[in-house]
Parts: structure tokens; C-alpha cells; sequence
């Protein structure tokens, strides 16, 4: 789903099963902070022992379908407020049964049968049965402020000597929803049921045997078949009581799209709306009512948060933007930019929030070509970088093989420097152990001492070209070093380079580049250390 749904934000954002709250007008009764009757203090009976105030407490949260994360809120407070919710609530419990008003409305059903299978002008009802519409506000006040228990007691409600009911009580109450006569559409019963279906919703128990109906969701939606638009001389307090129906609606059908399963519902009840009212497309009712209420802005706002909810609330981007073509076919691009000059501020908050959600087909598609592209372009520079690191990988084996070399070449030298100097000082100790000799025979060996200091100067030339060989080889170390240096950098700023292009579209390729430059600059850095110690004289 789109991260701005601004459209579904004030009307229907949050809603749950078990928590569906539509604005509508009825008849509210006073109700306390403690979520009973407020009643004098001289009508409460004495609070009894806290071990059975906390048990008859838990009782009755747990009829009124309390949350288990907010029962310890309850259980909190002081032994008053829990004793008068408590009160409350028994007086609560005391009210009429679901068969006080289920029973009267089945006399409802089955006289107006009759009437539709005789054909009668009237239909006839016992003189002091309670009219329907009082009977549905009665119905909806108890579904709205009674117990859990009597919730569920009206939902598995059978009828005495009647045929047995599926769903109970909830399909007495669609079946006069379905087969209401004219009276009653004219006194907008309608609407009645919609309130009461709606507070049957407002608990998890009564939400799931709602939307287990099958006809529940439909006949909701039906109720938006009195959209006649354009409109000229008719009552003003009917068109209003319509269009406070089609609100409710709209905001409750809107409510069903957020929770599990309820937007495939409520699309198929826009096809049952479509086949019962013979429409060419689906939604051309809910079009006519943008096209032709727009004084209405409560109308106008609710529709529009119904078309945000139902276009932008599923996850599947190829069924949004099938859902938007079928608004887009029915002009509702045109409505909207006629609406959004002069439109109230809540209407243009809904009309923005869908124009911000509208899917531009051709840029998403574009987007998804430059995304390929760039996915080949990387592909290409990953080949490239592969390739980059391969030759990396040989100049550093070359560089590590002429690095090893050299060691081994300077420990030989060095070897060989110290035998030479081992030997010299041997050569030394034994010349001064025959100094003493050679001075006694210098004249007889004069010639001998001068061979032995010409060989000696002969030792002393191959010393000294030693030493130039040596100092040669330094300098050659030297330009291999700075060689080897040139090619680390080299290969480092190629890297470099590459890596800040990967950057832009991989953070993968970022690692190898400088899991590369790593090596060189440490295989570099040993080469001076090695190359410090100069090369020995070559042997006399």
C-alpha cells in the first residue's frame, strides 16, 4: 500500500474489526464515565468484599468485550468506580431480550409478505405492535450499549415456531433489510439498519458474524441505489435523509475495505450493485453522486474517501492500478479538477491525497526501463571491475614473486658478506700471530710480503668493486621500488576510480574495490624495509 494514504487518514485509518465508528445521527442515551448509567449515589447497593468486587468485576469486562490490555486499567481503579461500572451495567443486563424486538419485527416480515403475495393495498398489523422504525431505533440503541452476552444472544437467536435461522437474529434483521415496503423506504428504514448493523459491527464477535453473511455487505451497498442525480423539485428533508444514509454507508463500507477479506466483499457487492441496478460499469452510481451533489460536502467527502480506500488500500500494485483505470474510464479525472478550484478544505485533502496515490502508468514503466539499463550497466562495470581485479591480482603476484626474489638475493649476499668477514678476521689474527715472525725474516721473505701486499691490494680493488656492484644494486632496488610504487598507485587510483562509479548503484562492488587497493599498499610498504641492508663484495 502507498505510504501517503492521506485518503483513508481522518474517516477510516484506524479502524479494526470490533471498532468501526461512523458518525450518524439516533438516539444516545447518557452514559457515565465509568461506562454505565449515572444514577444517584442512594441508588447503589453497598460495595461488597474485594476478593467478589474483582471477580463480578472481570465478569462483566469480559461481557462488554474489554481488551486484555486495558482490563488491568480497569482492575486499577478505586473499589467505587469499579462498583458503580459494575451496577451499571446490571441495570444494563436488565433491559428487553433480542426477542423483544426480533418478534415484532418478523410480524413486520410477514405482513408485508402477505401484502406483496395478496396484493393489498395495505398491510395489516396487530392494533398494538410497535411501528418498525421504533422497533430498529430500539434494536440499535440495545446493539450499541448492551453487553457482549446480549450481542451474542441476538445473533443466535431462533424464533419460536419458525423455521430456524442460520445466523439468528441477523438474518430476521437483513430480511427486513431486503423486503422493506414503501413505508418504511420512505420513512428511511434504511437507514435504522445501517445503524444497526453498524453497532453489531462495533465488537469482534458481531463484526465476523456480519461479514460471514452472505447478503450483509450487499444489502449495505444497495442502499447507494437511491443516488438520483440532478435532481430538481424533490423534498429537501428526504434528499437529506438519503444522502445521510449514503454517507454512513460510504464511511462503513469504507471501514470493511481496511480488514481482512472485506475489500474483496465489498467489490463484490459493487457487482451485485451493478447487476441488480443494471449498470453498464461497476461504480457509475457512486460517479453520479460526485457528479451531481456537490453542494453536499459531508456526500462529496465521504465518497471520495470510499475511492481512496477501495483504489489505494490493496498491496497489489497491478489490481491498484486496474481499480484506477476503472474510475479513470468512468472521468473521474475531470470531476475532480472541476471540484479541486472552489472544493472545501477537508474534499481537497481527499481529492490530493488521490491525485498524490495515482498510479502514472507510462512513468512506471519508463522507470522500469532505466532500471533494467541500469541493472545491464552494472552488470557491465562488475565484468569490468572482475577484470580489473584480475590483472590487480597478477601485478601483485609479479610484485610479491620480484619482492621474494630480491630478499633471497640480499640474504645471500649478506650471507656471504659475513663468511668474507669471518674469514678476513681470521686472515687478521693469523697475520698478527706472523708479524712478529715476518719481521724476523723480512729481508729473507721481502719479496713474499710484497706478493702478499699486492695480493692484498688485490683484495682491496675486488672489495671496492664489490662495494660499486653493491651500491648498484641499491640503486636498481631503488627504481624497482619506485616502479613497484608507480604501478600500487596506478592500480590504486584505477580502483579509486572505478569504485566511485560502483558506489552509485552497488555497495557490494565498494568492498571488492577496496579489499584491492588494501593488498598493494601493504605489499608496498615492505619493500623498503627489506631493501635497507646493501649487497656483500663478491668473494676474492
Amino acid at each position: 500500500m502507498p505510504a501517503s494514504q492521506r485518503s483513508v487518514r481522518k474517516n477510516t485509518a484506524s479502524r479494526k474489526p470490533g471498532n468501526i465508528v461512523v458518525q450518524a445521527g439516533g438516539p444516545k442515551r447518557p452514559v457515565s464515565s465509568f461506562g454505565g448509567v449515572p444514577g444517584s449515589p442512594e441508588s447503589i447497593p453497598p460495595i461488597p468484599p474485594q476478593d467478589k468486587l474483582d471477580r463480578q468485576l472481570l465478569e462483566v469486562l469480559e461481557s462488554m468485550n474489554i481488551p486484555k490490555n486495558k482490563v488491568q486499567d480497569f482492575m486499577k481503579q478505586d473499589n467505587e468506580k469499579k462498583w458503580r461500572l459494575i451496577c451499571s451495567q446490571s441495570q444494563l443486563d436488565k433491559k428487553n431480550p433480542p426477542s423483544y424486538y426480533l418478534d415484532p419485527l418478523l410480524v413486520h416480515i410477514e405482513a408485508i409478505d402477505k401484502q406483496r403475495r395478496k396484493k393489498a393495498k395495505n398491510k395489516k398489523l396487530p392494533a398494538n405492535l410497535e411501528s418498525a422504525g421504533a422497533i430498529l431505533r430500539g434494536l440499535e440503541i440495545s446493539l450499541r450499549t448492551n453487553s457482549l452476552q446480549w450481542v451474542k444472544d441476538f445473533i443466535g437467536y431462533q424464533p419460536v415456531d419458525r423455521e430456524p435461522r442460520k445466523h439468528g437474529g441477523l438474518d430476521i434483521l437483513i430480511e427486513y433489510f431486503k423486503n422493506m415496503d414503501a413505508e418504511g423506504q420512505h420513512e428511511n428504514h434504511e437507514h435504522l439498519c445501517v445503524m444497526a448493523l453498524r453497532a453489531l459491527m462495533n465488537n469482534a464477535y458481531g463484526f465476523t458474524s456480519v461479514m460471514n453473511h452472505p447478503d450483509s455487505i450487499n444489502q449495505i451497498c444497495l442502499c447507494l441505489q437511491n443516488v438520483t442525480p440532478f435532481t430538481i423539485g424533490v423534498d429537501k428533508e428526504m434528499l437529506t435523509k438519503k444522502f445521510r444514509t449514503h454517507i454512513l454507508v460510504l464511511e462503513l463500507l469504507a471501514a470493511v475495505c481496511l480488514v481482512p477479506r472485506g475489500h474483496h466483499r465489498v467489490l463484490e457487492a459493487f457487482d451485485n450493485f451493478k447487476l441488480v441496478k443494471n449498470e453498464k460499469v461497476r461504480f457509475m452510481s457512486l460517479m453520479h453522486l460526485l457528479r451531481s451533489e456537490r453542494e453536499r460536502v459531508g456526500v462529496m467527502v465521504a465518497a471520495m474517501a470510499f475511492i481512496n480506500v477501495v483504489v489505494h488500500c490493496v498491496p497489489d500494485m497491478n489490481f491498484q492500478v486496474a481499480l484506477q483505470h476503472e474510475f479513470t474510464a468512468l472521468g473521474i479525472i475531470p470531476i475532480l479538477e472541476d471540484m479541486e478550484a472552489d472544493a472545501a478544505d477537508e474534499l481537497r485533502e481527499q481529492i490530493e491525497a488521490y491525485q498524490d496515490n495515482f498510479l502514472n502508468v507510462a512513468e512506471l514503466s519508463h522507470e522500469a526501463e532505466l532500471h533494467e539499463q541500469d541493472l545491464e550497466v552494472i552488470e557491465e562495470l562488475e565484468d569490468d571491475i572482475k577484470d580489473l581485479q584480475k590483472k590487480v591480482d597478477d601485478i601483485e603476484q609479479r610484485h610479491s614473486q620480484t619482492v621474494a626474489t630480491l630478499h633471497k638475493d640480499i640474504a645471500d649476499h649478506k650471507l656471504s658478506n659475513d663468511r668474507l668477514k669471518s674469514s678476513l678476521e681470521d686472515e687478521k689474527r693469523e697475520h698478527l700471530r706472523n708479524v712478529v715472525k715476518l719481521q724476523q725474516e723480512i729481508t729473507k721473505f721481502r719479496e713474499h710480503a710484497e706478493e702478499s701486499a699486492k695480493a692484498y691490494a688485490r683484495m682491496e680493488a675486488v672489495a671496492r668493486e664489490h662495494k660499486e656492484k653493491q651500491e648498484e644494486t641499491e640503486k636498481e632496488l631503488e627504481i624497482i621500488k619506485r616502479e613497484s610504487q608507480q604501478l600500487s598507485q596506478q592500480a590504486k587510483a584505477e580502483i579509486e576510480q572505478l569504485k566511485q562509479q560502483a558506489e552509485r548503484r552497488s555497495s557490494t562492488t565498494a568492498a571488492k574495490a577496496a579489499s584491492g587497493t588494501g593488498g598493494d599498499e601493504g605489499a608496498a610498504s615492505a619493500t623498503p624495509v627489506s631493501a635497507a641492508a646493501p649487497p656483500p663484495p663478491p668473494p676474492p
